[in-house]
């Protein structure tokens, strides 16, 4: 039956939140009835679980509370719909002819068999479909039972408490003592069960999606992305626990915790405090007092072992922390997760499936009228269920869902799930939040004139700069990714683009189909009824620039043609901005008013060039700039407008690391980077972690000179063997978000 780890009376120790059901010094509990009333019933006077075993068997056994640890509890954990079993040891022998055993479960705070979180079980052979169910395998001269527990793939998930009464089947009398296990049983989804609603078919996948700890969430723009690394940790201790306790006290009972999309729904209000005491407090402000810049964490551990101690929001996360977060929370209660990330992320704030952008007569923009966005990323996460709440059946599969605070559903700030075929097809009306999931992704941008006596004139639509690059971490049985072609944003090489299960090619009549559909739904349907201005015979476009990086100087182009056989003159602005991520103007580094005669089919490009010096101290964390123009066409009075955003590269994290090393065995890692600016970096720092080689931990660090190469090197322990990652960070007063991680085999000693 392989390592049997048992409970006997022992002294009382030190309890923990949410586990200790009864004290150990009292596994029995007494009711003393008259003595010739118990005669001849047995007690169960200890239970032992088959913790390396079951645990193995049900993929649970990576959770550091199954582990043996000096001074810590050891815990089953088991999955629904996946027998476990238990061996009981009794003070007499049993005797099937005269002895009834009962198993009781319990869950919640106040457990009723009417809501499912009380059940009781007695021993029996039948095998009863998606139920509860108990047998017993063996029976031993030494008074002890071997019985095998099956829980249904509908089971609610959570901490379980275990009972066992006995009693006497001639009249059922009750045994004077029931036995209490000291510690609960920890219950949660089955996703390779084929009967429990998250159920996925491929095993490569949920090696990913359910058992990888760390991963890579994607950042940048859409013509620049790149992995930033990510511990999930979801074995870490105390992240299980955080998770449920997460839900206990936010009033989340427990007879719903059976159904994924509740609980899905649930996490995505309670990753983020808006609403309620939740993990994460979102801050977009670039004023990280009080609390940690989102930029420098470096995985979901930390932040919930600072939940878990403080019960407080932890401060600071922004959209790609609080999927990094919501992913180990799916992914530590069974659920398949991935986090996604969407370039050029729509954010509609009137239902109106439209980004609506505001104008005066002379081209000025009306930033009062303009409450629509579109950040230059955007990240939220998949999860993977049937769903059988659905009329439509084919809406199983890939779910949206999103912790990050943006706008309020049914009263409260969080988002989803809702299916992915949905929101391809534009049926933004299925549950939940399609309307406003389907506009991140594929609304229009709609440009309007407004005039002095508020008539609005529609001047233009782009129809395909909305939902770029849909990014998520490709699994490891996929293979890796050919990012060799030039026009490849990414070269990552597990980076994979998934933007087809989120919307048709662009441009072509299913892609359009869907965008007019789910206008009809909005609260401006029939703008595409509306037509254009006439007049569009001025071309003005904004070039792409080349990548930079960061600390070189800039050069930006705006190129005008005439599509006329007559002459035409363009006045205007030109500007260059820093953005933060959401779209959301930050500082201005230049703005330029511009004259240009253009003669009959004429094209004119002009430049403009900034130094290192002028837009360093306007540079936001996120090295993110927009190049906008809004000219006049004086002879037909047409607005012509483009923009183009970019953002300026970072050097990685370079970490050095053996190919190999033994559990137990100390080894170097040597972690580097250039200094590609022309100052100083200070106030520096490294964060560093890697689930079973070394907890999180933040390491201040010196100055590092203009333009010199930073150096660090440290010794780490492996405790667990396998496929480890080290995630680091490096952040200074000047230049924040330097990553690395690197792999390493880790082998048994």
């Amino acid at each position: 039956m392989g390592n049997i780890f048992s409970f006997h009376r022992a002294p009382e120790i030190e309890s923990r939140e949410g586990r200790f059901i009864q004290p150990r010094s009292a596994p029995l509990e007494h009711t003393d009835p008259p003595e010739e009333d118990v005669k001849d019933i047995f007690q169960v006077t200890e239970v032992q679980f088959n913790i390396d075993d079951d645990c193995k068997a049900h993929r649970t056994d990576k959770y550091s509370l199954t582990e043996e640890r000096p001074g810590q509890d050891q815990f089953l954990i088991v999955r629904r719909g996946q027998p476990f079993q238990m061996r009981l040891t009794c003070d007499q022998p049993y005797d099937q002819q005269t002895h009834e055993l009962k198993l009781i479960f319990e869950t919640g705070s106040n457990p009723l068999s009417t809501s499912g979180t009380k059940v009781e079980v007695i021993l029996s052979e039948a095998d009863q479909h998606s139920q509860w169910g108990a047998k017993l395998l063996e029976q031993k001269e030494d008074m002890s039972l071997t019985l095998e527990v099956k829980t249904p793939p509908p089971c609610i998930i959570g901490r379980w408490n275990l009972k066992i009464r006995t009693l006497k089947k001639a009249n059922m009398q009750p045994s004077h003592k029931i036995y209490s296990h000291p510690l609960p049983i920890y219950v949660l989804f089955n996703p390779w069960c084929k009967e429990d609603q998250v159920y996925l078919h491929d095993d490569g996948l949920l090696e990913e999606y359910v058992l990888s700890d760390t991963g890579k969430i994607f950042r940048g723009s859409k013509k620049s992305i790149y992995g930033k690394p990510w511990s999930f940790g979801q074995f870490e201790d105390p992240v299980l626990d955080c998770v449920l306790d997460l839900l206990d006290k936010n009033n989340f009972p427990a007879s719903t915790r059976g159904d994924p999309v509740k609980v899905v729904r649930k996490l995505t209000a309670l990753v983020n405090s808006s609403d309620r005491s939740g993990i994460l407090t979102g801050n977009w402000s670039g004023n990280y007092e009080g609390g940690k810049p989102p930029t420098s964490w470096t995985g979901s551990q930390a932040i919930m072992e600072e939940y878990y101690k403080t019960k407080l929001p932890v401060k600071y996360g922004q959209c790609w922390v609080f999927s990094g977060v919501l992913t180990t929370c799916y992914r530590v209660l069974g659920i398949p997760s991935r986090s996604v990330t969407n370039f050029s992320s729509a954010h509609d704030t009137d239902v109106s499936v439209s980004i609506d952008y505001h104008f005066d007569e002379e081209g000025n923009p009306l930033e009062h009228m303009d409450s629509d966005s579109i950040w230059n990323f955007h990240v939220w996460n998949d999860v993977w269920m049937a769903r059988p709440d659905l009329k439509d059946q084919e809406y199983g599969g890939w779910q949206a869902c999103d912790s990050t605070p943006q706008e309020q559903s049914d009263g409260q700030y969080r988002c989803g799930p809702c299916p992915l075929m949905a929101i391809k097809n534009g049926d933004i009306n299925v549950p939940y939040d399609g309307h406003f999931i389907f506009a991140e992704v594929n609304a229009d941008v709609v440009f309007w004139q407004i005039s002095e006596n508020d008539q609005k004139k529609k001047m233009g639509v782009r129809t395909q700069s909305v939902g770029q690059h849909l990014s998520t971490y490709k699994p490891k049985c996929r293979g890796e990714t050919d990012t060799s072609d030039i026009f490849s944003p990414c070269t990552d090489k597990r980076w994979e683009d998934i933007t087809s299960e989120y919307k048709h090619k662009e441009g072509w009549g299913a892609e359009r189909a869907a965008v007019m559909m789910a206008n009809m739904s909005g609260t401006r349907a029939g703008i595409y009824n509306q037509p254009v201005e006439a007049s569009q015979d001025v071309s003005v476009k904004v070039l792409n620039n080349e990548q930079c990086n960061y600390g070189d100087d800039l050069v930006v182009e705006v190129e005008f043609e005439n599509l006329s056989k007559e002459e035409r003159t363009v006045s205007g602005t030109w500007s260059l901005r820093s953005f933060y991520s959401t779209g959301v103007y930050a500082y201005q580094v230049r703005s330029e008013r511009l004259h240009v005669n253009l003669g009959s089919e004429q094209k004119e490009t002009k430049k403009m060039q900034i130094k290192f010096e002028e837009y360093n101290p306007n540079t936001i964390e996120g090295c993110f700039f927009k190049t906008s123009i809004v000219c006049m066409v004086q002879e037909t009075n047409q607005t012509a407008m483009d923009d183009d955003d970019f953002r300026l590269i970072k050097p990685d994290l370079h970490l050095k690391v053996p190919k190999e090393v033994k559990v137990g065995s100390p080894f170097k890692v040597i972690v580097s980077f250039n200094n590609p600016l022309p100052v100083t970096l200070t106030q520096c720092s490294l964060e560093i972690e890697g689930p079973g080689l070394l907890k999180p931990r933040t390491i201040k660090q010196s100055s590092v000179g203009a333009q010199q190469t930073f150096n660090y090197d440290m010794e780490m322990t492996a405790s667990k063997p396998g496929t480890r990652t080290i995630i680091a960070n490096f952040d200074s007063k000047e230049i924040v978000d330097i990553n690395g991680s690197h792999e390493i085999e880790v082998k048994e000693n």
